[in-house]
């Protein structure tokens, strides 16, 4: 997102779930909404393809949705396994998407289904008929009214019909609701990472007393929890979030929605702590999460936790390793600390704060100008063919992050190498700590070029 991202536009995000059978539609429903194939992957025994929470993209206004996936499990177990999904849909939901194949008529599954959905009417339910084109949608929808959920809706998730209008009139009856009331000029800290590498016993020690439970068990934090402090005269709100697990560890249905409420905590923060567990080295998950934080565009300070119990040899090697694996992920801070002994914690909201005004930075298009024209003075952009490629002049399009809008000629060919080059300028030119530059890029129009293609015909 290129603008800053609104305290309670964020806050009460609707969150839509979708349920059903396997093989109902789910996947490409889910798909369609997001227009993307943005993952948070839960790949346990059961679940027949990958569990997924994306931001919503069909629709009056911004939301969550999430894909249950679909279950495939022997015998009876299969009944208690979507019991549990739909119970955590209702919970944790505004809205519910139940889909049913209209071409194979009502099933058993979806009796049980929709038997739970009822009983449990907190929430609103959307009754989704999917792949029915091409029949009588009358004598479809007919079997369906018996589930008592109201008019069943057509729909094809393949093809986008009536999904624009099922989610308008979604969007228009649900609203998720917040029991946060932050002031927006706070800084807001996210601290996310695997379970296990200090964040709750890092938040108390941030802000003096042990408002958070700490015990050594991963997955302790099951829900993100906002903590309001003041420090040397200065507000701000840290947010604490469940810890990343490994894929194969997902064994809780919760623990899908704790997912959630680590990306939403992402999207809400100015700053991101990411904490790892230094004596315990680098893993998939942490780039993994680094890659989710970056791709949101969120300013980022990576703590190296538990530093002090390294020897000299092992922190140059964690060093080395460290610098492979993420240095070409460009601009962020890092900072050693042991969060139990408080070695290097009073650092962290100094940088917090230069990362954060960072994160805000007001370029000044007069300024802006004059360091895009030194950069590409000092590097000029590549040839394509006989023609250089050319910045004319760029403009701020937004903050958290610094968003640029660069203008020009060709643009759109050029390499990731010289774009990293140009947002790098820009973060030096301006101090920035911790905050990535993104660009976006629009080419002018060649006037001549109508009047050469006519003279080619």
């Amino acid at each position: 997102m290129n603008k800053e991202l609104d305290t309670e536009e964020v806050l009460n995000r609707p969150v839509i779930t979708i349920v059903g059978r396997p093989n109902v539609g789910k996947s490409t429903l889910y798909n369609r909404l997001t227009r993307s194939r943005d993952a948070i992957v839960d790949d346990q025994p059961g679940v027949t393809r990958d569990r997924m929470i994306g931001e919503g993209r069909i629709g009056s206004k911004p939301y969550w949705i999430v894909d249950t996936g679909g279950i495939e499990v022997e015998g009876t177990e299969i009944h208690d396994l979507m019991r549990r999904q739909v119970d955590y849909a209702i919970e944790e939901s505004d809205a519910v998407l139940f889909i049913v194949d209209g071409r194979e008529g009502l099933s058993t599954t979806d009796r049980e289904i929709a038997d739970q959905l009822r009983r449990e009417d907190r929430v609103p339910v959307y009754l989704l008929l999917n792949k029915a084109e091409g029949l009588d949608k009358d004598i479809v929808r007919s079997d369906f009214f018996e589930l008592g959920l109201g008019e069943p809706y057509p729909v094809s998730s393949k093809n986008g019909d009536g999904i624009r209008r099922l989610m308008d009139m979604a969007l228009d009856t649900v609203e998720a609701h917040s029991d946060f009331n932050l002031p927006s000029d706070v800084p807001r800290i996210a601290v996310v990472g695997r379970p296990n590498v200090g964040k709750s016993t890092l938040i108390n020690r941030l802000i003096g007393e042990d408002r958070l439970v700490v015990y050594d068990s991963p997955g302790t934090t099951r829900d993100s929890i906002y903590v309001p402090f003041e420090s040397q005269g200065e507000q701000y709100v840290l947010i604490d979030t469940a810890g990343m697990r490994k894929k194969k560890r997902i064994d809780d249905r919760l623990e899908h929605y704790s997912v959630l409420k680590t990306v939403q905590a992402i999207e809400h923060a100015h700053v991101v702590l990411m904490v790892m567990d230094a004596q315990a080295g680098i893993f998939e998950q942490d780039l993994r999460l680094l890659s989710l934080i970056l791709e949101r565009g969120r300013s980022t300070l990576l703590v190296l936790n538990k530093w002090d119990n390294l020897s000299n040899y092992e922190k140059k090697r964690l060093r080395d390793m460290f610098d492979q694996k993420f240095r070409y992920s460009g601009n962020f801070a890092e900072l050693p600390i042991s969060a139990l002994h408080g070695t290097g914690v009073g650092k962290i909201l100094p940088i917090v704060r230069k990362i954060y005004d960072s994160a805000l930075t007001d370029l000044g298009t007069g300024r802006l100008n004059r360091v895009l024209a030194a950069a590409t003075e000092r590097q000029e952009p590549p040839m394509i063919g006989f023609r250089r490629i050319k910045i004319k002049y760029g403009h701020q399009g937004g903050k958290n992050p610094p968003h640029v809008v660069l203008h020009g000629n060709q643009l759109d060919k050029l390499p990731k190498t010289y774009k990293r080059y140009i947002a790098s300028c820009i973060e030096d030119a301006y101090d920035m700590v911790g905050t990535r530059v993104r660009l976006s890029f629009k080419n002018s129009e060649n006037p001549y070029e109508s009047t050469s293609g006519a003279k080619t015909r």
